[in-house]
């Protein structure tokens, strides 16, 4: 049987969103969007990010924004008269808060760069407490959203209902799958003390190389497969043609190397899926802060002899050497974690 995709599903119960933490973030976010679209000159409302996308995990926030409507705010931004952001998301930040405050007695809120953060500190009962990021748009002439930078009072252009419409977009079939393969990748991406890529980097690649008809293992063989090509020369470009192209969290090369070392993994996976030994060994060099090693082959000597047994035509993706002769060198599952720190 195949075994890649069975190893997959496993680490993506593990970091699954549970009904009730869904439920509160919803809540939360439609909470904030309900007062903040009362404020005075509000268009519309959307909501935005990995839940509405579908590709939420574990430890969730919710996000949303108003856009602010253009006869109303004509002074603002580069189609008005250039005014910038700080002034008017202020306000809606002390709006919201002081509505949000009688039902949520001990929140609290501030600015990041681009949103307004609500935290509630009223946790669940698995001890989570989801915020919320409101995030207050204007129209953009040319289509999309200017969005606020507040460290600079200036606005930067965007489209984040576009997004929300590329990633939920049918047929149904891919979008499914697409979301799994995104949060699998998400997971893999947030093991690190440096996270590279933001979350819509991720979504953004997805978006330009996962196919009709693919499946969840070779979907992500070929994200990571795909990513490894587009970060190495460049920025990956706006899915929506709007905004600058996105930005990496660490230098190129390091994203490059991480990225290289997922797609070797992932193919070896694949290339010996009928093994259910090696799959799961590789596999835990991937999810290594969600998978461990099968009993017996923590040590090198003994997945040596594991993938001496039987398996003459191995291949051995470049991340990870074995060869079929005493003394091979390998580099376990919990090896490759604790060096990834």
């Amino acid at each position: 049987m195949p075994y890649t995709a069975t190893v997959l599903d496993e680490v993506r119960a593990q970091v699954a969103p549970d009904d009730d933490t869904l439920k509160a973030a919803k809540g939360r976010r439609d909470d904030a969007l309900g007062y903040a679209i009362g404020f005075e000159g509000v268009a519309r409302s959307y909501v935005s990010g990995s839940i509405a996308h579908a590709t939420a995990n574990f430890g969730l926030d919710a996000d949303g924004g108003i856009v602010l409507d253009r006869r109303t705010w004509k002074a603002l931004g580069p189609d008005g008269d250039d005014g910038g952001p700080c002034e008017v998301v202020d306000e809606v930040h002390e709006s919201v808060r002081t509505s949000l405050k009688e039902t949520y007695p001990e929140i609290k809120s501030w600015l990041s760069k681009r949103a307004i953060v609500f935290t509630f500190h009223e946790e669940l009962s698995n001890g989570l407490d989801p915020s919320v990021d409101l995030i207050v748009g204007l129209q953009r002439a040319d289509g999309g959203l200017w969005i606020p930078n507040l460290k600079s009072d200036t606005w930067d252009a965007s489209d984040p209902i576009r997004h929300t419409e590329l990633l939920t977009a049918d047929p149904k079939s891919i979008r499914v799958t697409r979301a799994r393969i995104i949060r699998l990748a998400k997971c893999w991406n947030s093991q690190y003390s440096s996270p590279g890529m933001c979350s819509f980097n991720i979504e953004a690649l997805a978006l330009a190389c996962i196919e009709e008809g693919m499946g969840v293992a070779s979907g992500l063989a070929a994200l990571f497969k795909y990513a490894v090509d587009d970060v190495r020369i460049h920025n990956t470009p706006d899915p929506a043609g709007v905004s600058k192209p996105i930005k990496l969290k660490v230098d190129r090369e390091v994203m490059v190397g991480r990225l290289e070392t997922a797609r070797d993994l992932i193919q070896r996976s694949l290339d010996n899926d009928s093994d259910e030994t090696i799959v799961r060994v590789t596999l835990a060099e991937l999810f290594w802060k969600h998978l461990s090693p099968p009993p017996g082959t923590e040590s090198k000597s003994a997945l040596a002899n594991e993938l001496r047994k039987g398996n003459a035509g191995v291949r051995m993706g470049a991340a990870l050497s074995v060869t079929a002769t005493a003394g091979a060198t390998l580099k376990t599952g919990r090896a490759y974690g604790s060096g990834a720190f």
